[in-house]
């Protein structure tokens, strides 16, 4: 048997070509300048993803994710600030958090509201009260969901007094990407399911980095369905694990594709 090898290079920038990109910028397509063809005859086809570049940029807290909403109050009026999408960590939350407090004229300072603070032993948020008479609506603060807190927790404390999350945070939410190609129905198996996934890219930088994927053994996606097939325009998706659609927060990926097949040697 002879090994056939047909190597791509794709990228979600419409200036390379992209086509279709969705706002999120998690979907495009491509429109290719020879048909990818795998002869009936063909043995064994795969695809594979040799590297990938995508940047760690995917917010953890924005209306997407639901989780953009902090409400309390300061003793004199109830405040509801907005997050603005992002990819933070406790210390950045923190940070503009008491931008948004002190853009408000009629709210009390932020360094008199609340102090967030990591334990590192449990994994939880700690939060100080500065004032008395600050109270925190969970219910309706869908930040929650980051912190730790539950609906119904503890909301209120008195001045200089620490309560502490309910569960451990939540910052974390993506842990890899998975990179799809619509034309595989079933692709790398993830547990039980089969939903076209060519690649598992593992975050291996810090937020705001570039992740460069070159794993040392590449995993092969079974690809028989293109035996015999003649392809012109391919779509791809890159979601989460948990195959959650992302926003790429205005960034795009790449990634190299190599579709292998073998044919009999006559």
């Amino acid at each position: 048997m002879l090994e056939k090898k047909l190597t791509y290079l794709f990228s979600s920038d419409p200036t390379n070509g992209a086509l279709n990109t969705t706002p999120q910028g998690d979907k495009f397509s491509v429109s290719l300048y020879a048909p990818l063809s795998v002869p009936p005859n063909a043995h064994y086809a795969t695809v594979e993803v040799q590297s990938a570049n995508i940047w760690n940029v995917v917010p953890n807290i924005s209306a997407l994710n639901g989780n953009n909403i902090f409400k309390y109050n300061d003793g004199t009026s109830d405040l509801t600030l907005t997050i603005p999408d992002g990819l933070y960590d406790l210390q950045s939350f923190q940070n503009t958090l008491n931008i948004l407090i002190d853009n408000v004229p009629s709210a009390i300072p932020a360094v008199d509201t609340f102090t967030f603070t990591g334990d590192n032993a449990t994994q939880k948020v700690l939060i100080t009260f500065n004032s008395n008479g600050l109270v925190i609506d969970w219910t309706a603060s869908t930040v929650r969901t980051i912190l730790g807190f539950t609906t119904g927790s503890t909301t209120t404390a008195p001045a200089g007094q620490t309560i502490i999350a309910d569960n451990i945070a939540n910052f974390n939410l993506i842990s890899s990407f998975l990179i799809k190609a619509d034309f595989l129905h079933d692709g790398i198996p993830v547990n039980d399911t089969s939903i076209g996934v060519i690649a598992n890219v593992l975050i291996d930088v810090l937020p705001g980095s570039l992740i460069n994927y070159t794993p040392t053994n590449i995993p092969s996606a079974n690809a028989h369905e293109l035996i015999g097939s003649k392809l012109s325009k391919l779509s791809f998706t890159l979601t989460d694990q948990r195959n959650n659609p992302i926003d790429t927060n205005g960034e795009y990926f790449s990634f190299t594709m190599v579709v292998r097949y073998y044919v009999p040697e006559y």
